[in-house]
Parts: structure tokens; C-alpha cells; sequence
């Protein structure tokens, strides 16, 4: 908004006031009494609001940590004549998504009911509290933003869609999903690219849960939009639908609503006023107008539409069409030679301009534990660039085969062959069809040792129970406390005097890594990785990393060359020093020879 000026109809800078109405903000009460009773299969809610004022909602609170309910609810002035609310409202709590909230449409009550059907007596939901939302004060309507999705991925239990905004500092008011999809619930939260301490990260503005569900014979219900309080200084926003277990969500469009933003002045003369825009290097303005804000806000208006957007003329901005973004940005750095560089791999570029490049599997099998050895090239010359370690990761599934140790007849020994060894797995998930099961678990890798032996490094260990209940997930998430230096794990568990218990396809979990650079060409570019003592890069791209972090992205790829075929540099970790002394014994030996040829042979 600092950027903002207008022109009066000969040509003066007129003072302004941007005018933000307040976000409406509601507030939250304890009931007076809180009272739940079980009888049979229903649970019966009563709460004493202690409010006359007029309620939105009512959350209740549980610690169940997975159901899928039905309520009905109902008011009443005088505990005894009750008027119905809603029924076959969903309530839920699946895979870190949930609805607690149950509508009350701004009714003022004494008292509120809750009826819950459970069906069976010994999956009753324990409920241990309510709040109850008051109504907000009236606001403004929001108004719908353009807004188109340019990238969709696919990660290990979430869908991540990056949402074009087509402009920044817009003072967000909801986002809302379309999708065809019948039935689902799922839990979103909204973000936007951020540097934290000089580290990129993201930030989470806004989540909550989307569904589509239908119980009981009742009409589905739906929840597709979930409220934003939050002026995004980025012209993209990052969407993760989180999706646990269950297919990814087909989403046909994401829309996005904002709040009204006005700029109120004084028109001393009728005629064209002129609103300038679009300096980003701009100081907010300093007007004696903002000690009357109060007047004006509540002053008798004449509302201005602009008219169509125009270039200024004469203008010549830094950044045109067709032109590399972020001209500020460096292209180039020092010149690198890569001798000590053991492995090297092209890089392909589709277009200039900000480039996102994500490390492959044989990439991260070869690359330090800290990333310090990448270096980008051209030409001889380093490419700045930032490292980007988002909290997604990729999954890679595996399959398992059984080993049997007839030494160990108690203990079920499974193998995990890895396509590369030294991958930085962070963890492995296993799955199973057996429905009941206690057991500890141990994941481990045969480590070769000096002596021409072995040992086992435990990568993670930890009990895994399962019952035959609905809520149960039939697989477990072992994390790993360290990165693997084989291509084979080993899973083992003692199944003491128990059945042996079967394990089906499993997946393992590794890292994004991102390189984040900018580029004016598509070719020539190289990516070297495996030196044991390369220190960390330094470049002025820090500088500008915020910019350059949060600019819109063209996706760069490594060569496609199989796995293990990156092409290996033959004299990495070689130093000068002993290939000169190399070289120079060498001489010292063909010279000796040749001396020993000169000399005369002795007589017989």
C-alpha cells in the first residue's frame, strides 16, 4: 500500500488515507454446566449456555483420537420446550482431520442439546467439554480474487498446489476448494515461502478441514471454504491437502476471497484524479490526513470507480516482458575448478528465469550428509543459488522378501533392498493384513568392518500393536535415527510363542532437497557433487534471497542417466601434491630403466 499515490486534475499529489475495515472477531464462552450422559448406544449432551447473547456454534471437546459421528442439535429457553436446530450434523476426528463444531445459525438460548448416536454401546465417544462460539459482528462482504493453480505435486501423504496470486499484499479472507470428489475428509493448511534466520521455510497462515460426507441417510454435508486472517506480502500462496493413507483429491479449481481495502481523500474540484501505483522501492507517505482518520472514516462518501489499468508513459522499468526476472539477482559466480569433484551430471533448463532443481536418488546418494559439496557451473563459473529443504518428501516404494535364520525359528527376518546405497531414508513404513499383533521391531544394515567383518548398525527400533479395530491404521512409520551406508535394511521381530505375522508391500521416505538459482540462459549447465572436504558456499545471492526465494518457478531437471551412471570425475580427491610426486616417480623409474639399457652388459 506504500506505493499508492493520486493526482489531482492538475497533476498535484492529493493525501490519502488507505481505510482497512476491521476483520470481524468473535469471541469464544465456557457453558455454565456441562452435562453428558450415556444411555445404550446415545450420547445426551446438555449444556447451560450462561449467555443471552446470539451463538454461532458449539465445539465439543474429546480425546478420542478417531470417530465419525452424527449429532442432532437443539435449543431451549426453559429446559423443557426444545426447538430443532440441525440433525445429521457430521462430527469427526480421521488422519488429523476434524469437525467439532455444530451450528447454532445466531439463536440466543438458555440451553443447548446434543444427541449423539453411537450405535453400540461400546464405541461411545467420551465427551469431556464445549465452548460455544458467539456470533461476530457484521462486516464487510469479501470479494472474489482472480486466482489460477500453476503447479500441483505429489508427496508422501500430501498434494502440494501452488496458487498464482497475481499480485502482493492482498488481505486474504477465505480460500474454498471445488472438487467432484462424492465422499472425503481432509486436512489443509495454507503457507507461503519465508526466510527464517536467513533458512528458506514456510509459514503456515491459515488450516483447517475440508469434507464431503453423508451419515445416517441423511443429504451429504460439505465444508468447502476455511476462513484467512492474513495479508500475503507474496504473489503465491502453497496449498497442502493432507492425505494420509488415501488417494490423492482431485481439486478442479482453488478461489480465493479478500477483503475490501478503500482510499479515501478529499476532491477539492471535480475532474480526473489520477492513481499512480506499482513503485516497489516507495516510502509510505506522511499526510496530515491521518490525524482526521475518525472524521473521514465516518464522513458521507462519494464512491470512485478507477478506470482500466494503464502503463505510464515514458516509464522504463527495470523488469519487462520478455525479459530474465529479478535483474538484481547475480547470474554468475567465482570460477571453480572441479578436479576434487567426484561426480558430475547435467543439468536441463527449460527456460530462463527462476529455476526450481530437486536432487535425484542417485544425487543424494553420493551428496554429503550437509549438502556443502553442490556446486552449480557454467562454463567453469559457479551459479548462485539457495538451498530450499521443505518439510514434504518423496516415497519410493520397496518390496520385502522373507529370510529365514534356522538358528532363530522364533524371530521373522525380512530384507529391504534400497535402489542406491547411502540414500538419507528418513524413515520406512510398513504394512500388514494381520489384525492382531504386539511386537518390537528392529531395523538395522550389515555395516562391513576393518577386520573384514560386519556389524549391525540399528537404524530404529519400537513396538508396534495392532487390534481389529476400525480406526487402526494396518501399517507403522519407523523413523531413522541415521543415514544408511548400504543399499540392504533388515527388519526382524520375535514373535516369541505367537504365529509370525505378515508383512506386504512397504515404502520408504526421503527428503526434498531443492537448489533455488536464477538463470538468463537454458544450456550449458552442470551440477557437481562428492567432495569429502568442500566447504560450504558462500554468495552474495544471500543478499536477495527473499525475492529470489518467493519468485515464481520454472522446474530444471538432472540428465536422464540411469542410476549409478552419473558420470564419475577420474581424478577427484587427487591432490596436486601427489600427482606431481606421482609423476615425478614415474620419471625417476623410466629414467632408470633407460640408464640401465645404456650400460654395457658385463662380458660372459
Amino acid at each position: 500500500m506504500e506505493a499508492f499515490r493520486v493526482l489531482d486534475p492538475a497533476g498535484n499529489e492529493t493525501a490519502i488515507l488507505v481505510d482497512r475495515p476491521p476483520v470481524p472477531v468473535a469471541h469464544s464462552v465456557r457453558p455454565s454446566t456441562f452435562e453428558a450422559k450415556v444411555d445404550g448406544g446415545t450420547t445426551e449432551i446438555l449444556l447451560v449456555t450462561g449467555t443471552s447473547g446470539k451463538m454461532a456454534s458449539v465445539v465439543l471437546e474429546t480425546p478420542a483420537p478417531a470417530f465419525l459421528r452424527a449429532a442432532k442439535i437443539e435449543v431451549s429457553q426453559n429446559n423443557a420446550d426444545w426447538t430443532l436446530v440441525d440433525k445429521g450434523v457430521p462430527i469427526f476426528r480421521e488422519w488429523g482431520a476434524e469437525k467439532l463444531s455444530l451450528p447454532l445459525t445466531g439463536r440466543a438460548a438458555a440451553y443447548v442439546r446434543i444427541i449423539i448416536e453411537d450405535g453400540k454401546a461400546d464405541s461411545t465417544i467420551p465427551f469431556t467439554g464445549a465452548m460455544v462460539q458467539m456470533e461476530a459482528p457484521p462486516s464487510p462482504a469479501p470479494s472474489e480474487i482472480d486466482t489460477r493453480i500453476v503447479s500441483r505435486d505429489e508427496f508422501a501423504g500430501e498434494t502440494v498446489l501452488t496458487l498464482a496470486l497475481g499480485g502482493e499484499n492482498i488481505p486474504l479472507a477465505a480460500i474454498s476448494f471445488e472438487t467432484k470428489e462424492p465422499l472425503f475428509m481432509r486436512r489443509v493448511s495454507v503457507a507461503i515461502r519465508e526466510l527464517k534466520n536467513a533458512i528458506p521455510s514456510e509459514r503456515v497462515i491459515g488450516s483447517g478441514t475440508v469434507f464431503r460426507v453423508a451419515l445416517n441417510g441423511s443429504p451429504s454435508r460439505e465444508q468447502m471454504e476455511l476462513p484467512l486472517v492474513f495479508t500475503a506480502p507474496t504473489r503465491e500462496l502453497l496449498i497442502h491437502v493432507h492425505n494420509g493413507d488415501a488417494p490423492p483429491l482431485s481439486i478442479d479449481a482453488v478461489k480465493l476471497k479478500r477483503w475490501p481495502v478503500s482510499l479515501l481523500f478529499m476532491a477539492p474540484a471535480a475532474g480526473n484524479y489520477t492513481l499512480l501505483s506499482g513503485n516497489p522501492q516507495a516510502l509510505a507517505p506522511h499526510y496530515d490526513l491521518a490525524g482526521f482518520s475518525g472524521e473521514l472514516r465516518v464522513a458521507k462518501a462519494s464512491d470512485v470507480v478507477p478506470g482500466n489499468l494503464e502503463e505510464t508513459a515514458n516509464y522504463h522499468p527495470a523488469e519487462t516482458l520478455g525479459s530474465p526476472p529479478l535483474p538484481d539477482i547475480p547470474l554468475l559466480g567465482a570460477p571453480l575448478d572441479t578436479k576434487d569433484w567426484a561426480f558430475r551430471n547435467t543439468v536441463q533448463v527449460s527456460e530462463p528465469g527462476v529455476q526450481e532443481l530437486e536432487l535425484d536418488l542417485d544425487a543424494l546418494s553420493k551428496v554429503r550428509s550437509d549438502f556443502s559439496d553442490l556446486r552449480l557451473l557454467k562454463g567453469g563459473n559457479q551459479i548462485p543459488y539457495i538451498l530450499e529443504q521443505p518439510t514434504v518428501a518423496r516415497s519410493l516404494p520397496v518390496s520385502l522378501e522373507e529370510y529365514h535364520d534356522p538358528k532363530r525359528a522364533t524371530v521373522s527376518i525380512w530384507t529391504l533392498h534400497l535402489p542406491k546405497a547411502g540414500l538419507p531414508i528418513r524413515s520406512v513404513v510398513l504394512s500388514t493384513t494381520t489384525a492382531l499383533f504386539q511386537r518390537q521391531f528392529r531395523i538395522y544394515e550389515k555395516v562391513a568392518s576393518q577386520d573384514g567383518g560386519s556389524y549391525e548398525n540399528t537404524l530404529a527400533s519400537g513396538q508396534w500393536d495392532r487390534t481389529p479395530q476400525p480406526s487402526m491404521a494396518d501399517n507403522r512409520i519407523f523413523d531413522l535415527n541415521g543415514r544408511t551406508r548400504t543399499d540392504t535394511l533388515w527388519i526382524e521381530c520375535d514373535n516369541g510363542d505367537n504365529p509370525a505375522i505378515l508383512l506386504g508391500n512397504s515404502q520408504v521416505i526421503y527428503p526434498v532437497v531443492r537448489l533455488v538459482f536464477k538463470t538468463g540462459e537454458t544450456d550449458g549447465f552442470v551440477l557437481a557433487y562428492g567432495n569429502s572436504e568442500a566447504a560450504t558456499p558462500r554468495y552474495d545471492l544471500s543478499l536477495v534471497a527473499g525475492r529470489l526465494l518467493t519468485s515464481p518457478r520454472s522446474v530444471a531437471r538432472l540428465g536422464e542417466v540411469p542410476l549409478g551412471n552419473t558420470t564419475p570425475n577420474p581424478f577427484a580427491g587427487i591432490k596436486s601434491g601427489a600427482v606431481f610426486w606421482g609423476a615425478l616417480s614415474l620419471v625417476v623409474v623410466a629414467l632408470l630403466v633407460v640408464v640401465a639399457k645404456l650400460l654395457p652388459k658385463p662380458s660372459p
